[in-house]
């Protein structure tokens, strides 16, 4: 954690400003563009060079902490394994230091705790590998959220972002340092330690482990917020969009992307993978994630047909798929608790009750040949914060 994220976080139960008790720290060694861009934006260098490895956020009046473990802070109300973890490991210190002081006992949010430990199969047996993001090559994958976001007509430039859904961080880290903007990464998994592991360098993006339906920022604080295909596996897309819309500034804008029902029947491929997903999905994501893995293993023949013999990408690099990539894919599609579908019509009017004008849905936008299809026949909508 940088000391500047401090800036950004309060407390998630009340909004309160938090105290950081600093127990490991290291400096970082900015180069000079990096130094250039601090001054640039009038910041103190010591902010984004300090980088705090270990420690607690106080918040003294509700006499809760936070732990910062492994670089990242742990902004979850309820308690988590790495969370317990983390209090008994330092609970001699903690008791010494801060009598009094516990771990935040809310209650998550309706399945929050299943949604944690399916994501964080997903992704912490993920690494990144440079080669490959999801089915595409990363510069397909940039070039495309370039798009997305609408980035070219909009640049972000010393702009204040925040990803929700940061999963293994690739995007989030190629925003920060090719759009210069400073963004700010939540994810409720332990995605967020691979993330960490690989982009936390990165003294431009901050990592988080955090809940969209307890955000631990204050509202009216981000120039952009984006959501890329989070959303739809909460209980409530429309309750955690309730909650993050609130985040950007007057002003800013919001972006949303989430999966649409007619995308699964524009193919009869699509239609028969749907139809396995409502047979399969409602029973695999109750199994421990060693027994996903043995319920997945007869699908995985098919992922690997299908992409690296079948499928086409309009031009764009084809990524060959080995068993990690499959299983990943895999399990995306049958192992969440949730995976809603909305339509632009339904998403477009949430915009407009939060008070958002200026919409714009991508689909409606002329895109480059090198778009996959798959992303555009979502439901994405962006607007600006009215």
């Amino acid at each position: 954690m940088k000391l500047r994220l401090l800036d950004h976080l309060v407390c998630p139960i009340d909004k309160s400003r938090l105290e950081l008790v600093q127990w490991e720290a290291s400096s970082v060694k900015l180069s000079a563009e990096e130094l250039g861009r601090i001054e640039r934006v009038g910041l103190e260098p010591a902010l984004f060079s300090t980088e705090i490895t270990t420690g607690l956020l106080l918040n003294r009046t509700k006499k809760i902490f936070y732990p910062i473990h492994q670089g990242i802070p742990r902004m979850l109300v309820f308690p988590t394994g790495v969370a317990r973890y983390f209090a008994e490991k330092h609970a001699e210190r903690i008791a010494r230091e801060l009598p009094g002081f516990t771990l935040p006992q809310e209650k998550a949010m309706s399945g929050e705790e299943t949604v944690l430990r399916t994501f964080s199969s997903e992704w912490v047996n993920y690494d990144w590998d440079e080669g490959s993001y999801w089915n595409l090559t990363p510069d397909v994958m940039y070039k495309s959220m370039n798009f997305m976001l609408d980035l070219s007509r909009r640049p972000v430039k010393d702009k204040l972002i925040l990803e929700v859904g940061i999963g293994i961080g690739g995007i989030a880290d190629y925003m920060a340092r090719r759009a210069e903007c400073e963004l700010v990464g939540m994810d409720l998994s332990y995605a967020v330690d691979p993330a960490y592991r690989h982009f936390g360098t990165n003294p431009f993006l901050h990592i988080v482990q955090g809940s969209a339906f307890a955000p631990q920022f204050r509202e009216n604080t981000f120039d952009l917020v984006y959501s890329q295909g989070v959303l739809h596996h909460t209980f409530s897309t429309k309750s955690a969009f309730d909650q993050i819309c609130k985040l950007p500034k007057l002003g800013g804008r919001l972006y949303v992307w989430v999966y649409n029902p007619h995308d699964d029947q524009r193919t009869l491929i699509r239609r028969a993978i749907m139809l396995m997903e409502t047979v399969i999905r409602p029973l695999c994501c109750r199994l421990p994630a060693s027994l996903q893995t043995v319920a997945l293993l007869p699908l995985l023949p098919l992922y690997l047909i299908h992409q690296n013999f079948l499928a086409g990408r309009n031009g764009s690099p084809r990524i060959k798929y080995g068993l990690r990539e499959a299983m990943h894919a895999a399990r995306d599609r049958f192992t969440p608790r949730f995976a809603h579908r909305h339509t632009e019509e339904e998403v477009c009017r949430w915009f407009r009750e939060a008070g958002y004008i200026n919409l714009q849905c991508v689909s409606k936008r002329a895109h480059p040949e090198f778009i996959p299809i798959s992303l555009v026949a979502a439901t994405a909508v962006d607007g600006t914060r009215g």
